[in-house]
């Protein structure tokens, strides 16, 4: 069995562990980045349905006013849903690489 001590002085293991807190910033950005994207995808397309209802349908323009909010709310309650998805997913992520560790050092104390 290969020995830790010798694994920290050629720098793998802290290679390894570098290239996994980068893997883990990148997905936090990401997670980031789908959620902001998920409000604003909302409220533009809000804006978008009152633009078309005022330009098209000759509606006055206090049409923008309840389609806004309606953005806002419906744009909170999809990244709020997929927020607590992600992190439902992180959870499963952080369970699975635990339960590796401990089958690898049971493994190598055998």
């Amino acid at each position: 069995m290969v020995n830790r001590n010798i694994l920290s002085s050629y720098g793998k293991e802290s290679e390894a562990r570098g290239v996994r807190e980068t893997y883990s910033a990148l997905y936090a950005i990401n997670i980031v980045f789908q959620a902001i994207f998920t409000l604003l995808w909302q409220i533009g397309l809000a804006l978008f349905v009152g633009y078309a209802l005022v330009e098209w349908a000759s509606l006055s323009e206090w049409v923008y006013v309840p389609l806004i909010l309606l953005g806002v709310i419906s744009g909170f309650v999809s990244m709020i849903k997929f927020i607590l998805t992600a992190m439902k997913s992180l959870d499963r992520i952080e369970e699975e690489r635990r339960a590796k560790i401990k089958q690898r050092e049971k493994k190598n104390g055998k």
